[in-house]
């Protein structure tokens, strides 16, 4: 009650503010890089993106990357306990391992699972996050198959600006964050250091400690040269609450440790107006231990664990050329060559590299003053492992200037290449090799089709999408013929089908309050009939009120029913009831004047407003009500 009264505290404040309102100015459409590797006015693509921008992030007051990707429509994010836990994120029905993550354009998906674990990943240095919906593999090559993240981080320029907050809340939770950016002549810097904390809300072994760093560099050398550095840093610890599950026991004493590094250095030159090229090199690495001690966990009459110390060292290293070639106003080539080096060691005993060379080849045409846009690409991906692969994409929309109305269509191939677990992983248990060299890449294709409408001076924004996908030869586990304890390898035998609807709706209700909400419809066809953690229907409604002073966010995010596995006995299938869940943000800015001091603001978030007991996964308690309170402050000439 108490937190729910500050809040109704801070909504009072804000309401003397509203006197003196004044109507928001015109905004033009953010520019985009994913969906082209160009920059493209959003309103110009073919294909299906959504930008988080930097001020929904602070509406949101998000610390974490995954409570913003769950707005998004035909994205689910599965969250295995409390913060901390194992985060997975699907796109239209894909595996997490069929979902590229990016960070300033550097991949960071693990090289031995695939996929990206979204547990630790923060907000503070964030410019705009970047979702592509359905395949990007002609410009990225290999993961691309359900979509790409991108996470563009800040850059600095102009005064000195430093940012400070300090917040609060139930759980011993806490969470400490310092920035820092500006320009001094050519050089841009920006650099971010986080904190998070959290004993959590679980009788024991439920804590979370995060510390997060960001440094950026841009130094434009000459008008037309550019030089750029970036370094991102992850450390986190997590009690393992969950790890006896299968026991439906707590573990006292299970932990994660993560350490994640990314750095890039980028080289940006305009050989002449219309024609410009940048080199690139980055690297990505990680190291995740786990350790469990015994405990007194007792499953069918033998411990639940025994002594175990685990580490697993993913490393993606990458070097990339891309140029632009601008034609008068009507056309962009783009072409690129990329190369990426995977490799892993692990203490059970996996140490293998794996190279690859991708060159991909893009024209972007544009007519009739920009209403017709059409855009075909091909890339070729020539593996160490399986060999080549031939992703080819096309896609058009014709704009309606005078209604506001957008149509689009297109088709494209992506692949996974199979993971450093799928093709590697050691005998263990009695059991031969789960690991299978010869494994091919899993292939994908699909088409969608889009509309999208602009009502009342773009007040009222509306759109549709329909896509269908299908795909062979995913990767799963068999059963090893003649074995006589029922082992399995990974083989090329699965195929699936998706088919999907998502449709969106944005309206400026009246001045200082939107509403955007989205609906997503999956429907699939797999070989038993199940997908598990992936509902047919989920939605998100979003309000956000703005004025002045004040800002209030309240977002309810709907999850239907999932198909899933029985976390303890009696195992099997199971299905996993929906949920909806209420979050709620609010910022007011305090009317203090003082030297050096740019703005002040009291902050405050709860999620799980109503306190509902729910499972994102089964047998795996998402968190209660929990809540952060406290100060920003921002500093400056």
């Amino acid at each position: 009650m108490k937190v729910c009264f500050t809040f109704l505290l801070l909504l009072v404040l804000g309401f003397t503010e509203l006197a003196g309102a004044q109507s928001p100015e015109a905004t033009l459409p953010p520019v985009v890089v994913t969906a082209t590797r160009t920059e493209v006015p959003l309103n110009q693509l073919t294909t299906s993106l959504t930008v988080i921008t930097n001020e929904e992030l602070r509406e949101r007051q998000s610390e974490l990357v995954s409570e913003v990707l769950r707005d998004v429509a035909g994205i689910n994010v599965i969250q295995t306990g409390s913060m901390g836990a194992a985060t997975s994120v699907f796109i239209r029905g894909s595996t997490s391992n069929q979902v590229l993550v990016l960070v300033d354009g550097v991949e960071i998906n693990s090289t031995t699972t695939g996929a990206y674990d979204f547990a630790n990943l923060t907000t503070e240095s964030i410019e705009r996050i970047e979702v592509l919906r359905g395949a990007g593999g002609t410009l990225y090559g290999s993961q691309a198959i359900g979509g790409v993240i991108n996470i563009i981080t800040k850059r600095g320029q102009g005064p000195l600006d430093v940012g400070v907050s300090l917040q609060g809340g139930n759980g011993w939770t806490n969470r400490q964050v310092a920035t820092l950016r500006g320009g001094v002549g050519k050089l841009g810097y920006a650099f971010s250091v986080g904190h998070i904390g959290s004993q959590g809300f679980r009788s024991v072994n439920d804590d979370y400690r995060n510390l997060s760093t960001s440094a950026r560099l841009d130094y434009q050398l000459t008008q037309d040269a550019s030089l750029k550095g970036i370094f991102h840093y992850i450390n986190s610890d997590t009690g393992l609450f969950n790890n006896n599950n299968f026991a439906s026991t707590p573990d006292p004493n299970a932990r994660q440790a993560t350490t994640q590094y990314v750095g890039k250095l980028e080289w940006e030159q305009k050989i002449r107006a219309n024609w410009d090229y940048r080199i690139s090199g980055s690297i990505f690495k990680e190291h995740d231990k786990f350790s469990d001690d015994v405990d007194s966990c007792v499953f069918f009459g033998f411990p639940c664990d025994s002594r175990s110390r685990d580490f697993f060292r993913p490393k993606i290293v990458s070097g990339e050329f891309q140029t632009n070639y601008r034609l008068e106003d009507w056309s962009t080539s783009t072409f690129g060559v990329q190369y990426n080096r995977r490799s892993a060691s692990t203490n059970g005993g996996i140490d293998e590299a794996i190279g690859n060379v991708g060159y991909y080849l893009q024209q972007q045409f544009q007519f009739l003053d920009r209403s017709l846009v059409i855009i075909p690409g091909i890339r070729l991906d020539d593996n160490q492992q399986f060999g080549t692969a031939w992703t080819p994409s096309f896609s058009a929309a014709y704009l309606f200037k005078e209604i506001g109305t957008k149509l689009k269509g297109g088709y494209a191939k992506g692949f996974r290449a199979p993971s450093l677990n799928e093709l590697f992983f050691p005998p263990g248990f009695g059991c031969p090799a789960f690991g299978n060299p010869n494994l091919d890449p899993e292939k994908s294709w699909e088409i969608n089709f889009g509309l999208e409408q602009s009502l009342l001076a773009e007040r009222l924004k509306m759109a549709a999408n329909y896509f269908h996908r299908e795909m062979k030869d995913l990767i799963e586990g068999r059963p090893i013929p003649g074995d006589p304890f029922g082992c399995f390898r990974a083989e090329n035998v699965g195929r699936a089908r998706f088919d999907g609807v998502e449709l969106t709706l944005g309206v400026k209700l009246f001045e200082g309050l939107t509403l955007n909400a989205n609906y997503t419809y999956l429907e699939w066809d797999t070989a038993d009939g199940r997908l598990a953690r992936r509902p047919r229907n989920s939605g998100n409604v979003i309000l956000n009120y703005l004025q002045d002073a004040l800002n209030v966010n309240l977002t309810v995010n709907i999850v239907g029913l999932r198909d899933d596995f029985r976390a303890a006995p009696p195992f099997g299938n199971t299905v996993t009831a929906g949920y909806g869940i209420v979050d709620m943000a609010s910022s007011y800015r305090l009317p203090w004047r003082m030297p050096l001091v740019k703005e002040t603001s009291l902050i405050g978030k709860i999620q799980n407003l109503f306190n509902k007991r729910y499972d994102q996964a089964d047998g795996f308690r998402a968190p209660p009500l929990n809540f952060l309170l406290g100060l920003r402050a921002t500093f400056g000439s």
